[in-house]
């Protein structure tokens, strides 16, 4: 059972149940109805297909793995070790 998402509309829908499907491209775009596919055919440039992203965020110098990614446990904000500056 795989869950994709129907660019139209949102909707998760199941792919190997989905309502319609279509090829564009390289790709199977899967609708949670064929109203869903209508739309998408009649303008497939506005509706963005789902993109894996990367689990981390880089805002300026700050890498942050982003909200339920491994890692993401909060430590990055934690001091590090006091260091003895007289050594």
């Amino acid at each position: 059972m795989s869950q994709v998402m129907d660019p139209v509309c949102g909707a998760t829908v199941d792919a190997e149940t989905a309502a319609a499907q279509v090829t564009h491209g390289s790709e199977q775009v899967y609708f949670c109805s064929r109203a869903c596919r209508r739309a998408f055919e009649a303008d497939p440039g506005s509706y963005p297909l789902e993109r894996h992203e990367p689990p981390f965020t880089i805002t300026k110098h700050f890498v942050a793995p982003k909200f339920g990614a491994a890692g993401s446990g909060g430590l990055e904000f934690e001091p590090g070790p006091e260091r003895d500056e007289d050594r």
